[in-house]
């Protein structure tokens, strides 16, 4: 077995992550010892995302994320403190167009090459916006079709969408098209819908060389009017306009839930 490559935050929220290599042969003190390191605490608690506790290095799989305990619970158990701005979205699109990169790179800013086929990996960040500071819940989901019955659940209850496809595949922009029309089914009832930022990622990969390119700005930005939803083009392999896309949709977010309590308020004085 080779070095397995695992990523480390502190128990918090918003944390910053390390990347930290287990050899092996390994042990789990010695590998406690350089994570704290890493992140400039003393480390005495391991936590997997779901909350369990890691004991032993046989625990640990590639690219696992860990938060480093200096003793105290999980954070996650512990209740997100009132008032705090919590926006829940996902991240949708077709197999292979860089929907985890995209991720990893806003939350880790680390670019991933070889990343295991994802089923649903979910991450939490906070980010300010306009001086005010926002906690992410962010849902990265697979775009094989195998999985094609668990999209509707993935968008249950959602905030926004990312809704990602590559410059250089066509056929990756024709299936963000199911998507688009379940979000109007799963969302049939909410007014206004929530908001969608078109993502065309790989813009380096056109950058590189123009003969790759399938789908041209004019046309993602002909989609994005189409699907009411903003146009952002990035490249996850150099984080360009990374950061912008979840920016932009905890603008469109608050312009939302703006718009929702002045129909509120406009209802409420109608009935008086």
């Amino acid at each position: 077995m080779g070095d397995k490559r695992l990523f480390v935050y502190k128990n918090q929220a918003g944390s910053e992550g390390k990347v930290v290599l287990a050899k092996p042969g390994d042990n789990f003190t010695s590998f406690k010892t350089n994570a704290g390191k890493k992140l400039n605490i003393r480390a005495k608690r391991i936590f997997l995302q779901t909350g369990a506790e890691i004991h032993s290095m046989d625990e640990l799989q590639n690219n696992d994320t860990l938060y480093i305990s200096t003793g105290e619970p999980f954070y996650k158990h512990a209740p997100v403190s009132s008032g705090q701005e919590i926006i829940q979205l996902s991240v949708l699109g077709s197999g292979g167009v860089g929907k985890s990169a995209l991720t990893l790179r806003f939350v880790r800013d680390y670019f991933v090459r070889d990343w295991d086929p994802t089923i649903e990996d979910a991450y939490r960040k906070t980010i300010q916006v306009q001086n005010q500071v926002s906690l992410l819940e962010i849902l990265d989901t697979a775009g094989q079709d195998d999985f094609e019955s668990l999209r509707a659940q993935w968008m249950m209850d959602k905030d926004a969408y990312v809704f990602v496809y590559s410059m250089d595949s066509r056929t990756s922009l024709h299936e963000l098209q199911p998507f688009f029309e379940l979000h109007q089914q799963v969302n049939e009832n909410k007014r206004p819908l929530p908001p969608i930022i078109l993502v065309a990622n790989k813009r380096d990969v056109i950058e590189q060389d123009s003969a790759k390119c399938q789908v041209t700005t004019e046309e993602g930005r002909r989609i994005a009017q189409a699907y009411n939803a903003k146009y952002i083009e990035t490249s996850a392999l150099s984080g360009e306009n990374v950061p912008a896309v979840f920016e932009t949709l905890v603008l469109e977010v608050r312009k939302n839930r703006l718009a929702k309590l002045i129909r509120r308020k406009s209802r409420l004085c109608a009935i008086l």
